[in-house]
C-alpha cells in the first residue's frame, strides 16, 4: 500500500500558511504532524487531558476502542500553548471548514497534496519521520501507541534506506579503481 507523507520544507511551509489563515489551525497541524494523532482524536481532545508542562496528552477514545497516551514534543507544547483552555483543545468540527483551510494552506504553501490524503497525511508524515530522523524501527512505531500491530506500520519500511542497499557506495565507479 504506498503512503503519501510530507517532507520538512512541505510540511513547514503548510504550517507558515495555515498561521496566515487561523493560528489556531495551524497549531492544529502542527499537532497532527508531531504527535501521529488522527483527526477525530485531536479534535476530542479536551484540556483536563492535556498536560503542557509535562508534555502529556491521554486520547481517550482513539480508532481502535483503546485511549493511550501521547508525548507532545517541544515543538507540540508551544503550539499549544497560547491556545485559550476551553473544555475542548481545538474548537473545529470534522467538516468542510477545516478541509478547506487544509486546501488552502496547501495550495499558498504549493504543495500538492495526495489524492484522498487530506488530514491522514500528517500521520503518515509522523511516521514517515520516526522512520527516517529518529530512527524509529516498526517495534517503536508500535511502542508509541499510535500503531496497534507490525502490519500496520509496515507501510512506513520503504521511508527509510536499509543499511544493506547503502552498500551500493562501494561499487566500483567510472574512473576509480575497483578493489
Amino acid at each position: 500500500k504506498a503512503t503519501a507523507w510530507l517532507w520538512p520544507e512541505q510540511a513547514f511551509a503548510i504550517f507558515k500558511e495555515a498561521e496566515k489563515l487561523d493560528k489556531e489551525f495551524a497549531a492544529l497541524l502542527i499537532v497532527l504532524c508531531y504527535t501521529g494523532m488522527r483527526l477525530s482524536e485531536a479534535l476530542r481532545l479536551i484540556w483536563n487531558d492535556v498536560r503542557l508542562a509535562d508534555a502529556f496528552a491521554y486520547i481517550r477514545d482513539t480508532k481502535n476502542g483503546e485511549p493511550r497516551t501521547v508525548f507532545l514534543p517541544p515543538v507540540a507544547v508551544a503550539a499549544l500553548a497560547n491556545l485559550p483552555e476551553r473544555e475542548k483543545v481545538f474548537r473545529f468540527a470534522k467538516g468542510g471548514h477545516i478541509y478547506h483551510l487544509l486546501r488552502a494552506a496547501a495550495f499558498r504553501a504549493n504543495v500538492d497534496l495526495a489524492q484522498r490524503s487530506a488530514f491522514h497525511i500528517f500521520r503518515h508524515t509522523y511516521a514517515t519521520w520516526m522512520r527516517r530522523y529518529a530512527g524509529a524501527d516498526e517495534t517503536t512505531l508500535i511502542a508509541t501507541g499510535a500503531w496497534k500491530d507490525k502490519k500496520s506500520v509496515a507501510r512506513y519500511t520503504h521511508t527509510v534506506v536499509s543499511e544493506e542497499s547503502k552498500r551500493a557506495a562501494l561499487l566500483p565507479v567510472p574512473g576509480k579503481r575497483a578493489g
